[in-house]
């Protein structure tokens, strides 16, 4: 069943739908370590629900557009962005093919929380949270191409699996510059990035 949750003061809110699935904390904290102004454009890959686009344009302004593959979550998602007054162009387009959607060099952002479990229950919402290495490459390879000159991608990854994400930000010519390491019993869980494109 559907429900509707604040995200700042009564101000910026979302609706969600366990079956879908549901933002967690790591979304929050990912949207925190941002480093934006307002006037930037963001694009947010696999939006799911909205949460990181309507959040940080909440918090920062700027203008966003959200993609994803799950219609229903896209629905969502805009809906939310209609309740709370916020011009956030959400669509239903591959991450893939992002470039010849929106353009070569045209954001100076990208934020994603990509899919990493690599196994799990089956299912849709499984399906928006299972990949492999090689769907991060796709993700990474697209964030460079969307990307400005000196654009930055912020994302979040395990961890343990840190060493695999700078392989493949390095090998798609973006450069790590800033981590923040989250911990969960005083071991590192999540890892938030924010890498330049060189």
């Amino acid at each position: 069943m559907e429900r509707w949750e604040w995200l700042i003061d009564n101000r910026i809110g979302i609706w969600q739908d366990p079956a879908l699935g549901c933002f967690s904390e790591d979304s929050i904290r990912l949207v925190q370590f941002l480093r934006m102004k307002d006037g930037d454009t963001v694009l947010d890959f696999g939006t799911g629900n909205g949460i990181l686009s309507l959040y940080a344009q909440g918090l920062y302004g700027g203008r966003f557009f959200g993609i994803d593959t799950d219609a229903a979550q896209i629905a969502l998602a805009k809906r939310s962005a209609e309740r709370n007054g916020q011009e956030i162009a959400f669509s239903f387009t591959a991450v893939e093919d992002a470039p010849e959607v929106f353009g070569y060099g045209s954001m100076s952002h990208v934020v994603m929380n990509p899919p990493y479990f690599t196994q799990g229950d089956a299912g849709r919402r499984a399906q928006a949270r299972h990949a492999d290495e090689s769907q991060l490459d796709r993700w990474c390879g697209s964030a460079f191409s969307v990307l400005n000159n000196g654009g930055t991608l912020t994302l979040c990854y395990p961890a343990e699996r840190l060493a695999a994400l700078f392989r493949t930000l390095d090998a798609n010519r973006l450069a790590p510059k800033r981590t923040e390491l989250l911990l969960t019993r005083s071991r590192a869980r999540l890892a938030l990035v924010e890498a330049k494109k060189l």
